[in-house]
């Protein structure tokens, strides 16, 4: 007995494995899920980010009506994360960098310091005079999951 096997569908050489508009649509997800695991205030290994220095919690009560350590005072870091889509890879990155913080208000001098800046010392370098590291800027095993499920949804439709 034998069989024969036919191909259907698109060529497999002809695949797009990678397009750019999926590592878009992967950059953009990622994203989202740091920002909302940021405002839970849980870093990239899953833990709990550490309080903020008591002189710094209270100068960001007074100013926000908060203390939290969100990450968030002028919300110029996390809003400038950007997505820079290329065929097989995405890269995520600030869209500002460097500054000094100069004076003014609570506000203005953290709106003085480039979001690039302030992840390096958040994930890298630690902040303050303790050095704290809240690690935000990275992805959990549940973030790869998702990434890898949206790149085998697409090879599937690709290859039906």
């Amino acid at each position: 007995m034998s069989m024969k096997v036919t191909r259907t569908g698109a060529k497999f050489t002809d695949i797009d494995f990678a397009p750019a508009r999926l590592m878009r649509e992967i950059g953009e997800g990622l994203i989202g899920r740091i920002r909302i695991r940021t405002g839970k205030l849980v870093d990239a290994n899953g833990q709990r980010f550490a309080s903020l220095a008591p002189l710094y919690a209270a100068q960001k009560q007074k100013a926000l009506g908060t203390s939290a350590p969100d990450l968030q005072v002028s919300g110029r870091m996390l809003n400038d994360m950007n997505v820079r889509p290329k065929p097989g890879m995405v890269t995520i990155s600030f869209l500002s960098g460097g500054g000094k913080a100069s004076g003014g208000t609570f506000i203005q001098r953290s709106r003085s310091i480039g979001a690039a800046d302030k992840a390096f010392w958040h994930n890298e370098s630690g902040a303050g005079r303790k050095r704290v590291i809240r690690e935000f800027f990275g992805l959990d095993a549940a973030d790869i999951a998702w990434a890898e499920k949206k790149v085998d949804a697409h090879l599937q439709r690709e290859t039906r």
